[in-house]
């Protein structure tokens, strides 16, 4: 019997290394990319949705399939919007997939919130992190209630098909991870064509205010932002500063957690998240979790 396994993120939890190296590499699995799956899955009506087309344009040849998209849980930087995206998603992907297997990653939220701000600039934005943090125009703190989601999909595909994982335990040893990922959902992979070193890395000390005037220069639909005009050729420029001169170490140390968050920041973290994530406990040992940092 054939399987179907979906990937829904969470965003910046090592889903462009699973995409861009990982899962192209399970030769047991057809892979679906985000950019198709979110063609013809985020981006359709949800009132004329056709799930049987879905499946037709995805299962060309039968076998087993392997979907995958951050977006599925919604991108951080395309605002939250109350959840209904991901809400909407979700019943899509079940009518389309009634028996799939549902893989969630999560990150402690103090870690993933620096990574997504870095990535919000590296799109194009301009706000101040404090901005963007507080403002609700782009994050909102309620995207990352993990629990909400993870008893969403529960209760829409059952507990047994529906699978989380922690990030942290990726990034302690992602050789290791991803051959217990493999045996788990039987997966194949040529162990050979993979390169478990990190991609998307952050932004470097100099490298983030550098993009933040580039940035300045264009418009461009990353959430909402702030720009002085539009230049035709500036997002290249910006490329060219992501691509090129943030691997160079003259622009300093990659940013961390305490180059964004204060004292403040975190008790105002904690305070939101630590009635949210002692849900958690019900899919992990509690020790493991504040092992790893996670606010309980």
């Amino acid at each position: 019997m054939s399987k179907v396994v979906i990937h829904i993120g969470y965003p910046k939890t090592a889903t462009t290394w699973l995409q861009d190296i990982f899962f192209p590499n399970v030769s047991n699995f057809q892979f679906v990319s985000w950019r198709e799956a979110n063609r013809l899955i985020l981006n359709s009506d949800c009132f004329a949705f056709n799930p049987k087309y879905v499946r037709d344009e995805f299962l060309v040849g039968g076998g087993n399939l392997l979907i995958s998209s951050e977006f599925f849980a919604t991108a951080i930087n395309s605002g939250f919007n109350y959840g209904y995206f991901s809400y909407g998603i979700s019943h899509k992907l079940k009518k389309s997939f009634p028996d799939a297997m549902v893989v969630i990653f999560i990150r402690r939220q103090q870690s993933l919130i620096p990574s997504a701000y870095q990535q919000y600039v590296k799109n194009g934005g301009t706000y101040s992190f404090k901005r963007w943090l507080y403002s609700g125009e782009v994050f909102r703190f309620e995207h990352l209630v993990y629990s909400r989601l993870i008893d969403h999909y529960i209760n829409l595909f059952g507990e047994k098909q529906v699978m989380v994982y922690l990030y942290e335990d990726f990034k302690r040893n992602n050789r290791e991870f991803m051959e217990n990922f493999c045996q788990q959902f039987g997966m194949e992979a040529d162990w050979d064509k993979i390169d478990f070193n990190p991609t998307n890395r952050g932004l470097r000390l100099l490298s983030l205010p550098l993009l933040k005037v580039v940035n300045h220069f264009y418009k461009k639909p990353v959430g909402r932002k702030r720009f002085i005009c539009h230049i035709p050729g500036m997002t290249t420029v910006g490329r060219g500063v992501i691509k090129y001169l943030n691997p160079m170490p003259i622009f300093g140390r990659f940013l961390n957690e305490e180059d964004f968050l204060t004292q403040k920041d975190l008790e105002y973290i904690k305070n939101f998240y630590s009635q949210y994530n002692c849900e958690l406990t019900k899919y992990f040992d509690r020790r493991v979790l504040e092992g790893y940092g996670y606010y309980l």
